[in-house]
């Protein structure tokens, strides 16, 4: 977060610098308007830039193994430009690298799912996918584990609708 208000505040004084310096160079003085109108449109275009491409930008970093399973796009009236084409600021992806099958059960899975905002720290969830009976389950620091590191039980399953993207780690 700091990154990103020292880099606009950083593009804002380049702007302003370029105008000053192609009027000096023009021979002609600066109206007193131009310098932070300039400074204020460039921010303005930078972060507009960095909201559209934050996720291809992260997207291209993350290791092979990783697949994005689910975005998400929010709209603000906040940014109008939003209402029109919302960037994704969020998304879901799974570390297929990281998947374990349930020595005692094949259909059961151990997967871990990685939920990643845009300046927020990322959020790793542990389930259990039973892809046999259509369901998941979260895998908690209370959970009892077995000697394979597979739940005893779950306290509470969660039917997976035919678009879930955990149902991707059945196939």
């Amino acid at each position: 977060m700091y990154v990103f208000i020292f880099t606009t505040v950083v593009i804002g004084f380049a702007c302003a610098g370029v105008v000053m310096l192609l009027f000096r160079l023009l021979g002609r003085k600066v109206p007193k308007y131009v310098i932070p109108f300039v400074a204020a449109i460039g921010m303005f275009v930078y972060m507009i830039w960095d909201e559209y491409s934050w996720f291809d930008r992260y997207a291209a970093r993350l290791p092979d193994s990783i697949n994005i399973v689910q975005t998400f796009a929010d709209e603000s009236v906040f940014a109008p430009w939003t209402l029109i084409s919302a960037p994704v600021d969020r998304f879901t992806a799974i570390d297929r690298d990281k998947i374990i099958p349930n020595p005692n059960n094949p259909g059961q899975k151990r997967v871990t799912t990685l939920l990643l905002k845009k300046g927020i720290e990322t959020l790793a969830l542990n389930h259990l996918v039973d892809c046999n009976a259509g369901q998941r389950g979260y895998i908690t620091a209370q959970t009892k584990l077995d000697d394979n590191g597979f739940p005893v039980t779950i306290e509470e399953w969660f039917a997976m609708a035919d678009d879930d993207p955990l149902r991707s780690v059945c196939n």
